[in-house]
């Protein structure tokens, strides 16, 4: 038995018509999915928790230990200037605690060399 060609306009909205069914399948199993994963209405990158970038951040802080090292230097957090600060205290990449000027550290934190990365801990007067 010989089927019918199909014009350009059926074969074109059975294949819109299977389409939208893949995607309303997706989207009913991915929807409640993800609303039901999240807890307490926040999304996963807004809760606390044991992450990788936690952990890997968790050291870059200002500590109590720096301010007696530093004592004219305060958590970057809580830099109350207008101005950016003249120096900063940096966590080297290799794990060193220094102080270095503000351009300094800035050059160093946005250049494509990754080796000489340091992050801005604590800002100094």
């Amino acid at each position: 038995m010989r089927t019918k060609q199909r014009s350009f306009s059926q074969t074109l909205t059975r294949s819109l018509a299977l389409a939208g069914l893949a995607y309303a399948a997706v989207i009913a199993y991915a929807v409640p999915a993800t609303l039901l994963s999240v807890e307490s209405g926040q999304p996963a990158s807004a809760r606390g928790g044991h992450g990788v970038l936690n952990r890997v951040t968790e050291g870059l802080a200002w500590r109590p230990a720096y301010a007696k090292r530093f004592p004219d230097c305060v958590d970057m957090a809580r830099w109350d200037g207008v101005d950016v600060p003249k120096t900063v205290v940096v966590l080297r990449r290799g794990g060193g605690l220094g102080r270095m000027t503000f351009d300094e550290a800035f050059d160093r934190a946005t250049s494509s060399d990754q080796t000489d990365d340091v992050w801005t801990v604590g800002a100094c007067r």
